[in-house]
């Protein structure tokens, strides 16, 4: 009997610690396997902070800068964005690579001439700064490139590197993110046949996405800090990561385990909070064969 009333007791605790919040997000991008990644490990966490979410799209497709003037107002409760000094005096930032950092571990479109040819010549990080890396006009990578040693040409419109990377134009190394470049350059093949993804360097620095909440949503926020503690604590943000299809599609098409040759460089652009993160909290590039199925 006594067992009975005790677990009467531990349900309605369990209960009354539970509530209800409506979150409103962007609209999914369509086939965004990174979108729908991010989403899910929200409802996730919000579960494991005790909270029943409703997570609600907003109605129209917005601009980064949209968005975020969104938030401010409070009109949007949360978005993830690759790390950003000014988002995190603007916004509230929840402090957890959500990808483990993959955005740091850079990979290279080139051309098939410059992969047969050129390639094999690189095998230190003096080898590669040899030669030109192609980038978007104002980018946030051109300057933690640049710092790192690396001389990098910035171009005007995205389509355009690829163009000129397929030319072999300017230069012919384009420096992307693990979760980019297999779904660039397929999208493309047709019309850019020269276009190939090396398989031998990487070039890796601290550069996470994190959430980012309106500051008029502080509660999603303690939510979401409180949970993400938890779950690394607990191992479920690590089981979550791993057990995820976009994360073993990614690991396992970039060889990231296998690469021969990978050049660490520091990020000068993370504020002091940021650049303080636990090394737990990252991807370690050691245990990426422990983490593929």
């Amino acid at each position: 009997m006594k067992k009975v009333i005790l677990s009467g007791i531990i349900v309605i605790f369990l209960i009354s610690n539970v509530y209800s919040m409506d979150v409103t997000h962007p609209i999914l991008r369509k086939g965004s396997d990174l979108d729908r990644y991010a989403h899910d490990l929200i409802v996730m966490l919000l579960k494991k902070a005790g909270v029943d979410v409703k997570m609600i799209s907003l109605k129209n497709d917005a601009n980064q800068s949209r968005k975020v003037a969104l938030m401010k107002r409070g009109k949007l409760d949360i978005d993830w964005y690759g790390v950003d000094k000014d988002l995190e005096k603007e916004l509230i930032p929840i402090r957890f690579p959500i990808f483990k950092g993959l955005l740091g571990h850079r990979i290279f479109i080139t051309n098939k001439n410059f992969a047969k040819n050129e390639i094999p010549k690189i095998k230190s990080k003096q080898d590669l700064a040899k030669h030109v890396m192609l980038q978007g006009k104002g980018w946030g990578d051109v300057a933690i490139l640049r710092s790192g040693g690396f001389k990098v040409k910035e171009v005007g419109a995205y389509e355009t590197i690829f163009k000129w990377i397929n030319m072999a134009r300017e230069g012919s190394l384009f420096p992307r993110a693990v979760v980019e470049p297999y779904g660039e350059v397929e999208a493309r093949k047709a019309s850019l046949t020269n276009l190939v993804i090396d398989d031998q360097i990487m070039v890796i620095y601290r550069f996470g996405m994190f959430y980012f909440v309106s500051p008029k949503k502080p509660e999603l926020a303690k939510a979401l800090k409180d949970s993400f503690k938890m779950a690394q604590e607990d191992g479920s943000f690590d089981e979550y990561f791993a057990s995820n299809d976009y994360i073993q599609s990614v690991l396992k098409q970039s060889k990231m385990a296998t690469r021969k040759y990978v050049f660490t460089i520091d990020n000068p652009n993370l504020t002091p909070e940021t650049a303080n993160i636990p090394s737990e909290y990252w991807l370690d590039l050691k245990k990426v064969s422990d983490i593929i199925k």
